[in-house]
């Protein structure tokens, strides 16, 4: 599978995905969401060519030197920030499913350790044959803001609201390389109002990546789905992962609107993958980016910069 690997220079707040709670927006992630960052290209792309492109799809969007955790690089404690990873491990638990190994003993972990799927984990060094990583935690800072009534042009009674703003620098993500769009779009928007925080996102198009296609043992960038409304996207033998809600956004050339909200498999997930369908259809909705990978550090190396 070949795509195309992109840098985003942030370099101060934005906002992400968000949850409410009464007048307060607290930020939930410590990345930008595909469908956060998918929306956001295709809007500025729309307003350079008049026309959106519905094949376009694009990977979550990471903090350099970072992505999230899976089940066999575990924290060394419960509470610890410390991340340790056998190199290789997951071709290794690769072949043991393959030669139909109990899923339990394929499972095993040293008792101190405690798997965290989906944690933020950023590469630290190599110790005595494992990756150890670092959690990692964005800053934040939380910004008030007043609604002004339409009609006095004073503050509403009711309408103060907090919002919750991530620092970043720089990220990575992965797009089609089959789409002019990342051709186009040198920088946009993101966050929930450009009135809010003026703040532009530079996007830099660094290189083609090639990664391993899902099969056998495969690791999930983003949320995975194995089927949805009667379709299916991949068969899978095993999943070894933890569930997430998914919403988003669809824009087309008429309208947008939210999706309907579903349960996922999480960012950090693995599934045995038997058999694959038409994948790259659900990849558009920031959905499955699979790849067969030894462990997470030998993907970080391919999107290092």
């Amino acid at each position: 599978m070949v795509l195309i690997l992109l840098k985003l220079k942030v370099n101060g707040y934005i906002t992400t995905q968000m949850r409410k709670v009464m007048n307060y927006y607290f930020s939930v992630v410590d990345y930008i969401p595909a469908t956060t960052l998918r929306g956001a290209i295709l809007n500025e792309y729309y307003r350079e060519k008049g026309k959106i492109d519905e094949s376009f799809y694009i990977s979550p969007a990471y903090p350099m030197k970072t992505a999230p955790s899976h089940y066999f690089s575990p924290a060394t404690e419960r509470k610890g920030k410390e991340f340790r990873e056998r190199k290789g491990v997951l071709l290794e638990k690769d072949e043991e499913i393959a030669k139909g190994k109990e899923i339990k003993d394929v499972l095993a972990l040293d008792f101190k350790k405690k798997p965290k799927i989906g944690t933020l984990i950023t590469f630290k060094n190599e110790d005595r044959g494992e990756n150890v990583y670092e959690s990692k935690k964005s800053e934040s800072v939380i910004l008030m803001h007043v609604a002004v009534d339409k009609y006095s042009g004073a503050s509403h009674k009711g309408m103060l609201f907090a919002y919750e703003y991530k620092y970043f620098e720089e990220l990575w993500a992965l797009a089609s390389d089959s789409s002019e769009v990342i051709d186009v779009v040198k920088r946009v928007r993101i966050g929930r109002s450009k009135n809010r925080v003026s703040k532009y996102v530079e996007i830099e198009k660094v290189k083609e990546v090639s990664i391993d296609e899902p099969k056998g043992l495969s690791y999930c960038l983003s949320p995975c789905i194995p089927s949805l409304l009667g379709k299916e996207f991949f068969k899978a033998k095993w999943i070894i992962g933890d569930t997430s809600t998914y919403s988003g956004w669809f824009t087309n050339d008429h309208f947008s609107g939210q999706k309907p909200v579903f349960n996922t498999l999480k960012e950090g997930s693995l599934v045995y993958v038997e058999k694959v369908d038409e994948n790259e259809k659900i990849m558009a909705s920031g959905l499955n980016f699979m790849f067969k990978i030894g462990d997470l550090k030998s993907l970080l190396d391919k999107v290092g910069l």
